[in-house]
């Protein structure tokens, strides 16, 4: 079975202000088996805009094979970006589970060979440039680990492509100015394989030569002035610029209005900017674990915008509790946006940290029980269909939920007669599509 921390509706009364839903976040039972199944961290938490629009999940045994684990992290933005984010994070893992069934008797994390480098952070590759790495970085027979690397990149873009899609024809949620950003990671034994998708970011603690801990940006945050992103906006007619009171804040605009500033140069939905530059294609990212390798952090931008990696690996690791890691990491963060940014409304942060080095455990046989020892208010949510759900194949998923920073990552709307005309022509072109079919 998996436990979903999703925030659900509650009488009124039953629940405190600002943490509705979420007494998890402080019951260290949840915390402790979280860590000693699965070795993660995870923690959440509301900023000063309104509801939290970030979203994460966590996923023991992934697509049935024993021992697999997927983490996500979503950063909602716009009016339903919350909708968003949970939607991602609930139909994601599901694609890319699916699309891994037919090969589980065929393993391609058992059909790889060892990756030496000479340097530490030349075992992080980008599937985009894996054809062009340095010879030195490799060694002399690569082909089984290229076609890991290939495979697990085509596994992402078929299902990030299938979630997008399935985005703007869901009835029940506008998606045309709301989307989100995801930072996933699948991880098969000593094999990491990252996908990136917006401006969170994935950042891996490891040992350098003299044993002492360094930070490790595994991802790129796919801002639209990055020269890449910026010339195919560009090329689709989008226009990036920042507003004269945030230079340091590159954004995303229409052709023909300003709007709606996107912070980002990929994510899921925004559909009004999807002709325009827009893409929800991942990068994806590949590296191969050592002893070494401590610890990986993924994070929304409510972390990244006030502390370094540096510095985030440094609270992480000298965390007396490492099971709640991720609540000292985003209560730091709250306390450096308000000593930054005294003046500007605190990020929503979420984050979850995968520890490498320890082997995760399966809990015993009355481990599931901690779902009860939950307060009385989550007990309700729980036997209101919310709380605990089935999954297949004995995956165990932990979700949580809760939903701008100091730049906001959508800043207005477009014109109603914009989003009307979108409306039209995305219908025109679905009812085309069902005329094709029945011809």
């Amino acid at each position: 079975m998996g436990i979903c921390c999703s925030k659900a509706k509650a009488p009124a009364g039953d629940l405190d202000d600002g943490e509705q839903g979420f007494p998890w976040m402080h019951d260290d039972q949840f915390h402790h088996h979280l860590w000693t199944s699965a070795a993660v961290s995870m923690h959440t938490k509301q900023g000063w805009k309104g509801a939290n629009q970030d979203a994460m999940t966590v996923s023991q045994d992934f697509a049935g094979h024993k021992g697999h684990i997927f983490c996500g992290v979503f950063d909602g933005h716009g009016p339903l970006g919350r909708e968003v984010a949970r939607r991602v994070r609930d139909t994601l893992p599901l694609k890319l589970s699916s699309a891994l069934k037919p090969k589980t008797e065929e393993d391609p994390s058992t059909h790889t060979s060892e990756l030496t480098t000479e340097e530490d952070h030349s075992s992080n590759t980008d599937l985009n440039s894996c054809d062009k790495s340095d010879s030195t970085s490799f060694s002399d027979d690569t082909t089984d680990e290229k076609l890991l690397l290939s495979t697990w990149k085509n596994i992402f873009m078929k299902a990030f492509d299938q979630v997008d899609e399935e985005l703007r024809q869901h009835s029940g949620i506008d998606c045309i100015c709301s989307g989100t950003t995801a930072v996933t990671v699948v991880r098969q034994g000593d094999h990491l394989i990252i996908a990136n998708l917006g401006d969170s970011r994935a950042v891996l603690c490891t040992r350098d030569s003299k044993d002492r801990m360094i930070a490790v940006q595994l991802t790129t945050d796919l801002k639209p002035d990055l020269p890449s992103e910026l010339a195919r906006i560009l090329n689709c007619k989008g226009r990036v610029f920042a507003m004269d009171d945030e230079p340091d804040v590159p954004r995303m605009w229409l052709p023909d209005q300003d709007a709606p500033g996107l912070a980002m140069a990929r994510a899921f939905g925004d559909f009004c900017l999807k002709n325009h530059g827009l893409i929800c294609t991942p990068e994806v990212y590949y590296r191969k674990l050592s002893e070494k390798d401590e610890f990986l952090v993924l994070a929304t931008d409510g972390i990244w915008d006030v502390l370094s990696n540096k510095e985030v690996v440094k609270i992480v690791s000298s965390a007396s509790d490492p099971s709640k890691a991720a609540r000292q990491l985003i209560d730091r963060a709250v306390r450096s946006w308000r000593r930054k940014y005294p003046t500007s409304m605190v990020d929503d942060c979420a984050v979850v940290c995968l520890f490498l080095n320890r082997p995760a455990s399966r809990p015993d046989e009355k481990a599931p029980q901690a779902v009860s020892s939950f307060t009385g208010s989550f007990r309700k949510v729980v036997s209101g269909g919310r709380g605990v759900e089935a999954s297949e194949e004995g995956t165990t998923v932990w979700r949580a939920l809760e939903g701008v920073a100091r730049a906001n990552s959508v800043m207005r709307l477009p014109r109603i007669g914009r989003v009307l005309s979108w409306r039209r022509r995305s219908s025109n072109s679905l009812m085309d599509e069902d005329d094709d079919d029945r011809d």
